[in-house]
């Protein structure tokens, strides 16, 4: 029953009989536009969409007006290719393949699918012969699965047997279809659908047995049967999925490893540029945004690698400068680096306490440091400070090494004072950056705020003896669960 699950999943819910002739398309070429009939008895007068997949989500294209059940989607610029789906009221809807540009279909409200047919479609006729079949397949599984559960025995073994067999018929059925739709769309996404095949194990009687062969071939071997030369992949709901499976499934989740199966499949995607500008632009934004702390080191890696570069040409200067600066700022504290330093460019502290005295991170002798970056008038700040000295308290009473080295992020001393007073954290090493030209104007000694990337308050780093970041932009609850979690507790 696997290899029907797989199948199942790339293709859609539909299935329907069709009595479509094939007929020439050699006119096709040299018209313009689109157009593409359809009747569907039943329907009332009524606006008909015609939307098209692409990355997950489902986008208009055009409208059309039914009247008597007929309409006609027309345009004066030919349709990119790919799976499309016409959406009728109440969330009805239907899957077609673009591939010719002008045709035309029926079918009936009762029963879209199987009284569908069409007309000037060598695409849609072989496509819903084959949704048709293995819809009809799954109805006969159906009711094994149900007996399988509580079944035993001579029975069970019946029933699997009964479920083998429909594998066979399922196999064989699309072996024929390969062989005699090998130029339609529909057989590309369907070859792509189809797992690599893991071969026995080979035997080596000198070393051990590898464990992860099987797995490790999978991934090897994942995207051989996708056709990245064809950007039609990209307008199917097959292929954001297959690209997600590989980077959140098969990959662990870090961001080394990630970085490894991100430049796999863009290495492939070069093979057509609409395929790749896809591909690059999904990774880089899903990881810029991504939740899981540290995943913002992928986003640098791809900024450095391709946008760096000047191999994404879709991207405009303005843009471009916007992405880059973005992952410069991210990129100085990336986690496992070191923590920058409070100097300024001649090498000199300027972090100075409310004494006068300039410190640095590195004096700050402990196992752990805890950054923080707070605004003393802040009133996300004046909650979670609070929250944080509470935290570091009680790591403290269980005998762990932590220090904290406290950034106010303005500039105006008495509210510094103030906060520190009220916040009862004066026991921190507190500091800021707090000086004025000759009109009285705040300064800042350095770059420090975008070597951090501060642009809200608060942030708060984790260090380690090394003054490595090990964690960033944390709360008081994970700052606990990391230390605890490190220290084996």
């Amino acid at each position: 029953m696997n290899k029907i699950k797989i199948i199942l999943a790339i293709t859609t819910f539909l299935s329907f009989q069709s009595s479509a002739q094939y007929t020439s398309f050699k006119n096709q070429k040299n018209q313009k536009g689109y157009e593409i009939s359809g009747e569907v008895t039943g329907l009332d007068d009524t606006s008909i969409i015609l939307a098209y997949y692409f990355g997950g989500k489902q986008y208009a294209k055009d409208t059309a007006y039914s009247k008597s059940g007929k309409f006609t989607f027309k345009g004066e610029k030919k349709l990119d290719g790919g799976m499309y789906l016409v959406v009728l009221p109440e969330q009805k809807y239907f899957d077609i393949i673009i591939s010719e540009q002008r045709f035309s279909f029926k079918t009936d409200l009762k029963n879209l699918v199987t009284n569908m047919s069409f007309r000037n479609s060598k695409e849609n006729t072989p496509f819903y012969n084959y949704l048709n079949f293995i819809v009809e397949k799954q109805k006969q599984v159906a009711p094994l699965k149900s007996r399988l559960v509580n079944a035993s025995g001579t029975e069970k073994e019946k029933l699997t047997l009964e479920q083998k067999n429909i594998d066979k018929e399922v196999t064989d059925f699309r072996n024929k279809f390969l062989t005699e739709n090998p130029d339609i769309f529909f057989t590309t996404i369907l070859i792509a659908s189809i797992d690599p095949i893991i071969p026995s194990q080979p035997i080596d009687n000198d070393g051990p047995k590898d464990e992860n062969f099987a797995f490790n071939y999978y991934k090897k071997h994942f995207w051989d049967n996708l056709n990245f030369s064809d950007q039609r992949i990209l307008k199917t709901r097959m292929f954001l999925p297959k690209m997600e499976q590989y980077l959140d499934k098969m990959t662990a989740k870090i961001p080394d490893s990630i970085i490894i199966s991100a430049d796999v499949i863009i290495s492939k995607a070069k093979e057509n540029n609409e395929v790749f500008k896809y591909v690059v632009s999904h990774i880089t934004s899903t990881y810029e945004r991504s939740k899981i702390m540290g995943m913002d080191a992928v986003f640098v890696h791809m900024v450095e690698k391709y946008y760096m570069k000047n191999l994404c040409p879709w991207i405009d200067s303005t843009q471009l400068e916007k992405i880059i600066e973005r992952a410069e700022k991210i990129s100085p504290n990336l986690i496992g680096k070191k923590a920058p330093e409070f100097v300024d460019f001649y090498g000199r502290p300027f972090m100075k306490d409310l004494n006068g005295t300039a410190h640095t991170i590195e004096s700050l002798n402990a196992k752990y440091t805890l950054l923080v970056f707070y605004g003393p008038t802040c009133g996300h700040c004046k909650k979670e400070v609070p929250k944080i000295k509470n935290a570091v308290d009680s790591l403290k009473n269980l005998n762990i090494d932590i220090k904290s080295f406290a950034v106010a992020t303005e500039f105006d001393v008495d509210e510094w004072k103030k906060f520190l007073e009220e916040q009862k954290i004066e026991d921190w090493l507190n500091v800021a950056d707090i000086s004025f030209d000759d009109e009285g104007n705040p300064l800042a000694n350095s770059d420090w705020r975008d070597k951090y990337d501060i642009y809200s308050t608060p942030v708060v780093y984790l260090l380690d003896k090394e003054k490595r970041i090990l964690a960033k932009r944390i709360n008081h609850d994970q700052l606990k669960e990391i230390i605890l979690r490190l220290e084996d507790l």
